[in-house]
């Protein structure tokens, strides 16, 4: 796990890189390196730079930027490959000969032979940057989960791509402007959908995408040369119980073995839910020594979960350490934690405090949760999609008398909820119901911008499964695992999520609908695969997400920081903000207004935080620079 920038084409480019890198130290504490780019003559043409946490090969032999022997292809790259030993075998029965005993050798001596196709054989967590003399052409590709994010701006006639935004900033090419349509989706969903970025002129390179810059003498062409889905769409579809339970459960095992590989030590977050105590038990029979297992613990009992935990632990002799949070800590390490967020986010400050503790222990890769719920129906909105989907046969104008009374008594949900049933989609009506922070309405009169609320599933889909869609390439790659990324690796910490495995995505899209939701239990089809392994406090109870007690803490350690930066009308207006409407939220929340929770004030006053955190200036109407990175 690493940290790469790059620039193609751009001024200086050697300079520029070199201050991209220090931006992104913090990711890479065991090596670092830099290269330059040449053209056909020989002549600097870019720069590569890498980060290096070393978690494969811990030698000398793994330093990046890598190149190949004959020197026409050069590489930086971040992440995991988990099948690299299988693909290692077949490229060594071909004639290749390693020089190291790395992952980032087998991409790029399998990029050398077979070109982006190789993409497509890689399974695990990954971007990277791929420089061809022979071709003049940037690579740029990303896993098609989007676990590992790598950004990307068209600046001074060349391409600059970084691991972080705050690193694309650290070049001086790009002014820190929030981007107008970024800030109304930010407001829509407490994060900002891919691919833009809060910052005007800056995109994520879209998930599981391979892109291609040809210099040809001028300023670089982009092209996108392959796409990737995150899952293989299923040819049947398993009715039984016993038979999907018995695929979801070897795919599971499967890919812990894949994550477990490590020339250090892994660990696992162990929250206490269904989905990090079964990783948690699988990680503990199939580890050759005892693992350490990290779970935050609060005072307010209605959100402690460290009792089933102790049992988990317990039964596997995991080594179990305990993370006390109060609202007076969040309040001590919020500077700490804003100077790490790269965009302002609703979500991912528990993150930053339980990576803190793990690298403190000397942790350098720990394995999360994370796609369980995506996958196996531990949603809401599952569950209102399946409720909704009787309304979508009812004829349309019934569905027009429901809608409007779902506007009067539901609010901004209510709202969400009318627009699918008056498209007759329940599957993004109970998305949109569950992630909507803003409605439409609250949108346009705290910043007068508008944006989509996101591409619905493929065709051919059920409903369930069009759910998970929507959760994977929504909510999970906006918010969870940007925050898990930059949160995790602001510690140099390497995260590792083994649900999100394409074996296992496949399995749990294989099974029907009816064996993902039960009266009984929630995500039943997990509940039946890991069953065995677990005390029955796991499973036998309602579900309880890991949150932080933000309600509580807003009205009483955090209510004058909060308040504050809600209060500066003057800032507020500088983010493009209308100040009276912000305020309100403030007080309508602070007043226990029905249906203004938590996350509304919060997310604002992390924009604001951020924003001053990270000096970034104003608004700007700046539109995406790239046909092939636009929405």
């Amino acid at each position: 796990m690493c940290g790469i920038a790059a620039a193609l084409g751009v001024r200086d480019s050697a300079r520029v890189v070199a201050a991209m890198s220090a931006a992104l130290s913090h990711r890479g504490p065991d090596d670092d390196g830099a290269c330059a780019l040449t053209g056909t003559a020989g002549e600097a043409v870019g720069a590569f730079a890498h980060r290096r946490l070393s978690i494969l090969d811990l030698s000398a032999a793994g330093h990046q930027p890598m190149t190949t022997t004959d020197d026409r292809f050069a590489l930086a790259f971040n992440g995991e490959i988990y099948n690299f030993r299988s693909l290692r075998a077949e490229l060594e029965r071909a004639g290749v000969r390693f020089r190291s005993t790395s992952d980032s050798e087998v991409l790029l001596e399998g990029w050398a032979r077979l070109g982006p196709a190789f993409v497509q054989r890689l399974e695990g967590m990954f971007a990277f940057v791929l420089w061809d003399v022979r071709e003049q052409a940037l690579f740029l590709a990303r896993d098609p989960f989007g676990i590992k994010p790598l950004y990307v701006a068209e600046v001074d006639g060349g391409v600059l791509a970084a691991s972080e935004l705050r690193a694309m900033l650290a070049s001086d090419l790009v002014p820190a402007r929030i981007d107008s349509t970024a800030l109304a989706s930010y407001l829509t969903f407490g994060s900002v959908a891919e691919p833009e970025t809060i910052i005007a002129g800056i995109r994520m390179l879209p998930a599981g995408t391979v892109l291609r810059f040809d210099t040809g003498g001028g300023s670089p062409r982009c092209s996108e040369v392959l796409a990737v889905a995150p899952v293989d769409m299923p040819t049947e579809i398993v009715g039984d119980r016993m038979e999907a339970a018995r695929r979801v459960r070897s795919a599971l095992e499967r890919s812990v073995d894949r994550h477990l590989v490590s020339d250090v030590p892994v660990a696992v977050f162990l929250s206490g839910g269904l989905d990090s105590s079964a990783l948690a038990a699988l990680a503990a029979q199939r580890s050759p020594g005892a693992i350490d297992g990290f779970t935050v613990t609060f005072r307010e009992r209605r959100f402690d979960e460290s009792a089933v935990a102790r049992l988990v632990a317990q039964r596997y002799g995991i080594h179990h350490h305990e993370i006390p949070l109060g609202g007076d800590d969040l309040l001590a390490a919020l500077p700490a934690a804003f100077a790490a967020m790269d965009q302002p986010s609703l979500d991912g400050i528990n993150t930053f405090v339980v990576s803190a503790a793990v690298r403190a222990h000397g942790t350098k890769v720990v394995l999360s949760g994370l796609g369980g719920d995506e996958l196996f129906a531990g949603y809401p909105s599952f569950r209102r999609a399946h409720a909704l989907a009787r309304y979508a046969r009812v004829p349309v104008p019934i569905r027009r008398l429901a809608a409007s009374a779902a506007v009067r008594v539901g609010g901004v949900r209510g709202a969400k909820v009318a627009l699918g049933l008056q498209r007759g989609a329940p599957a993004d009506a109970a998305y949109l119901a569950s992630r909507t922070l803003f409605g439409e309405r609250q949108v346009d009169a705290l910043c007068g911008a508008r944006h989509t609320t996101g591409a619905p599933a493929p065709r051919g889909l059920s409903l369930l499964q069009q759910v998970s869609w929507r959760e994977l390439t929504g909510y999970m790659r906006n918010t969870l695992l940007r925050d898990s990324d930059v949160f995790s690796m602001s510690h140099a910490l390497e995260l590792r999520v083994p649900y999100l495995d394409r074996e296992v995505a496949t399995a749990a899209f294989e099974a029907s609908d009816a064996l993902k939701l039960s009266r009984r239990a929630t995500k039943p089809l997990l509940v039946a695969a890991v069953k065995d392994l677990l005390p029955d406090p796991v499973w036998n109870r309602p579900k309880q997400g890991f949150v932080l007690p933000l309600a509580d803490w807003m009205r009483g350690p955090l209510a004058a920081e909060v308040g504050s930066a809600l209060g500066d009308a003057d800032r507020l207006d500088a983010l493009g903000l209308d100040p009276h409407a912000a305020i309100d939220v403030w007080a309508s929340f602070l007043r226990g207004q029905a249906g203004v929770t938590w996350s509304r004030p919060w997310a604002l006053y992390s924009l604001v935080r951020w924003a001053t955190q990270h000096d970034v200036v104003g608004v700007s109407a700046v539109e995406g620079v790239a046909e092939a990175i636009a929405p």
